[in-house]
């Protein structure tokens, strides 16, 4: 296992990360691979707070997160358990995906489980926890796609509810001034755009705030996030614009 950071009788200690981000994976390494030893001897609070270093320094490890669940339902503390097996789930990335499903059935079999008394500490100390440490699955919305896409899309039609509002008023007014029948007819048209703008402006903020709703800080255990690729429902609100003007697009996928 080689040189391996200072272990207490009940406590793993952690380094602080440092800038260097190939000398954070160098060291999380390490604590990886003393997790994992741990684990098999059966020191699963140790192995828990092994992996947790690994985090601290590696936020990204989806392995060390997973071991780390897994960690926690061997020491019965099932809300941990359950909380990172979530952030597993919504994670998206390449490595991530082979897990998904094998966290999605340890999160079921948990769900609603309350958790053991342990001898001696029963929570281990985890510094993916602390406030320093990003979180997989909180309020860290500038890497979330649906974030910025419902966004987009919110502000996609308030600016076309602006113009076509706008391009109403302006043919209302001639219409009330000449009587031309062509004016009547722009008018109901860009009164008709502006309602549909409205629209999407109403179901586009509806389907970011229910996904902001699923991802806040602190969700119940075995609420799955929106990012959540498997058990989860995406609600897409997008704009199709072609020759023969613009259509709002709704895409449900379950």
């Amino acid at each position: 296992m080689g040189t391996v950071a200072p272990v207490s009788a009940q406590k793993i200690v952690c380094p602080a990360p440092s800038k260097d981000l190939e000398a954070n994976k160098k060291e999380g390494r390490r604590y990886y691979n003393m997790g994992n030893t741990f684990f098999n001897m059966g020191q699963y609070a140790k192995s828990a707070s092994s992996f947790a270093c690994v985090l601290h320094l590696v936020p990204y490890s989806v392995m060390a997160r997973y071991q780390l669940a897994v960690s926690y339902q061997k020491l019965g503390v099932f809300s941990l358990a359950r909380e990172h097996y979530q952030w597993v789930i919504a994670d998206t990335s390449a490595e991530a995906r082979p897990l998904h499903g094998e966290a999605s059935a340890q999160l079921a079999a948990l769900r609603g489980k309350p958790d053991k008394r342990v001898a001696g500490s029963t929570r281990p100390e985890d510094p993916s926890l602390d406030g320093g440490t990003p979180a997989a699955d909180g309020w860290n919305l500038k890497s979330r796609w649906w974030f910025w896409t419902g966004v987009g899309a919110v502000s996609l039609f308030a600016c076309t509810a602006l113009f076509t509002g706008w391009q109403a008023l302006e043919y209302r007014d001639r219409w009330e001034t000449d009587w031309k029948d062509n004016d009547r007819d722009s008018l109901n048209h860009y009164k008709d755009m502006t309602d549909l703008a409205l629209g999407g402006v109403v179901l586009s903020a509806a389907a970011l705030g229910y996904a902001l709703w699923l991802n806040r800080p602190g969700r119940p255990a075995g609420v799955q996030p929106a990012t959540a690729p498997s058990g989860a429902s995406n609600l897409l609100v997008l704009p199709t614009c072609g020759p023969g003007g613009c259509l709002l697009t709704l895409s449900l996928e379950f």
